[in-house]
């Protein structure tokens, strides 16, 4: 049976083992939570695309991002509604900009003010539409429960928040409940409402005509069709006013442009990129300090025969051995810090599989690239100067 020399080389000193997986252990945790947040900037804006239903998004062709208030005629989205492959339309119309809200003994704040059709089949969770049912009485609207604590929303206890006194632009306004949508960083809360509410409390909006401009078109295909196909002759219909693209094409562009033109997204490669170069440099000290340790045996395998390939190997597996010891403790710390991330800042803090898959090739490739780097000295030198 051949020993297993890189994990013996590697756990014969536990002390200096457990100093190692938590170096590499504490890099990986940076990489996390940098990577973490440049996808919660990525997330955030869509979040929205995410609770509702519809094959297609339609939206103003100046619109360069979700966050902005750039809009389109409601009849062009009532003409795409007669494409013999379109089986509904809906219009969500959304305030930000002018939207100001006032809980008693608060300050006011701007919030995001969400409208769409009272209608079940337009929101994908099922609770939330039940919930709507609320909100056919005109001045009422429901509370986003990740919205920040700064508003003042009672959102721990819905018998107060429901009594709580709030002005929407200087008029009263009806908590009604909750749902969940999360906030982003251009929007520190969320109301959700109906068109009629929406038009009361900004009659201003369209030049007296509320419901007539659209933020976004929420359109839903006939089983069979082809969604790049009908995008395609939508958005032919008034080329200069609006596209129609399906909704992950919308998700995939607005990523592109938090993570391309913005300066957030750069800043936050930075400091992943620091923190594998915190990685390697502690598991260079590691490895390095082990082989020395090791010299004198590994010279005698050297002056032996074995060739430089198996010392290659042998520092290669101990590498991987210590990325995986230093990598999975870092993962459960970084997926506590996401929840709790989560729940105070309300951003969609997510661990996907490719995420943690990313993360993990790259502890590998510092650990590996630390374990090479470490291994110079012997590889170059003659077995006869190493005792």
């Amino acid at each position: 049976m051949r020993t297993p020399l890189a994990w013996k080389n590697l756990t014969g000193d536990l002390r200096r083992l457990f100093l190692g997986a938590a170096g590499v252990g504490f890099a990986a945790v940076l990489m996390f939570m940098q990577n973490g947040f440049k996808n919660a900037l990525t997330d955030s804006p869509v979040q929205l695309l995410r609770v509702v239903e519809g094959d297609l998004i339609a939206l103003s062709v100046v619109r360069y991002a979700m966050p902005s208030e750039q809009r389109f005629p409601r009849s062009l989205l009532d003409l795409s509604g007669s494409d013999r492959d379109v089986a509904w339309v809906a219009p969500m119309m959304v305030e930000r900009a002018s939207a100001r809200i006032r809980v008693e003994d608060q300050a006011r704040r701007s919030i995001r003010v969400i409208a769409l059709p009272l209608e079940p089949h337009l929101f994908r969770d099922p609770e939330l539409a039940q919930r709507i049912e609320n909100l056919r009485q005109p001045g009422t609207a429901l509370v986003d429960d990740r919205s920040k604590p700064q508003y003042g929303f009672a959102l721990n206890d819905i018998n107060e928040l429901l009594q709580q006194p709030v002005e929407l632009m200087n008029r009263r306004l009806q908590l009604v409940g909750t749902f969940r949508l999360g906030t982003d960083f251009a929007h520190d809360g969320n109301l959700l409402v109906s068109p009629q509410t929406l038009a009361n409390f900004f009659p201003f909006r369209g030049n007296g005509a509320p419901e007539d401009l659209v933020d976004f078109g929420l359109i839903r295909l006939r089983p069979g069709s082809r969604p790049n196909e009908v995008a395609r002759r939508l958005t032919q219909l008034a080329p200069r006013q609006w596209t129609v693209m399906p909704r992950e094409s919308l998700v995939a562009r607005e990523v592109q442009f938090w993570e391309s033109q913005t300066p957030i997204g750069m800043i936050f490669f930075i400091g992943t990129m620091m923190g594998f170069a915190v990685g390697v440099i502690v598991c260079y000290q590691i490895l390095f300090t082990s082989i020395q340790d090791s010299m004198s045996e590994l010279a005698t395998l050297k002056a032996m025969g074995y060739p430089n390939s198996y010392f290659v190997g042998l520092v290669i597996r101990q590498s991987v051995y210590l990325s995986v010891i230093g990598f999975l403790p870092a993962w459960g710390v970084s997926w506590l810090l996401f929840r709790l991330l989560e729940s105070i800042a309300g951003l969609p803090m997510l661990m996907t599989a490719p995420r943690i898959g990313l993360v993990f090739g790259l502890t590998l490739v510092m650990c590996v690239v630390s374990g090479l780097l470490a291994l110079r000295k012997l590889v170059r030198a003659d077995p006869a100067s190493l005792f």
